[in-house]
């Protein structure tokens, strides 16, 4: 069965989940990345106070998959809380026999998916034409870092860690695509 797992951004572009026949779903912490009061959080709250939109809270074992996943393709630095448990919820429903499709505009949250063999479909943007595989590095003495140190500046001479791509793949997951 298709189901519809949105993110953030999903609520932001205007995505009314009860406007749409497949089922909707989506993580608590979407809700606290919207501005209180504002459309896209009163649009939220109110498919989910009528059934239109299913908020549930991933497993552990998916959350920890999709950590490690994404450590293992350099966006953990780049992904919030939120973009996690929405990856995480996904993948609890592909594991569930259902077949989710993330709707974001985050290329972070659409490289993952395309890892985890998730489909994704974005709104505002093309969204990713490929999928990369990252690494950190300081640009000033040019040490290489791993993922996990992202977000920690060079251990070395102190600069911000920058990252680049060391490996492009092929995109199979994007819905809509030609």
């Amino acid at each position: 069965m298709k189901v519809l797992v949105l993110d953030t951004s999903a609520f932001v572009m205007g995505i009314n989940p009860s406007a749409f026949d497949l089922p909707t779903y989506s993580v608590m912490s979407v809700l606290d990345e919207l501005i209180p009061n504002s459309l896209p959080h009163t649009r939220f709250g109110t498919s989910r106070d009528s059934g239109h939109l299913t908020v549930k809270k991933p497993t552990s074992f998916s959350m920890k998959t999709v950590e490690e996943t994404s450590s293992r393709v350099g966006d953990v630095g780049v992904l919030s809380r939120a973009d996690i448990e929405v990856l995480a919820l996904a993948l609890d429903l592909k594991n569930n026999d259902q077949s989710p499709a993330i709707v974001s505009d985050d290329y972070a949250i659409q490289n993952v998916s395309e890892t985890l063999g998730i489909e994704h479909a974005s709104l505002a943007t093309f969204g990713i034409s490929q999928k990369f595989d990252w690494t950190y590095y300081c640009p000033a003495c040019f040490r290489r870092y791993t993922t996990e140190d992202a977000g920690q500046p060079c251990r070395v001479c102190g600069t911000p860690l920058k990252r680049k791509v060391v490996r492009k793949g092929k995109v199979t997951r994007k819905i809509g695509r030609s």
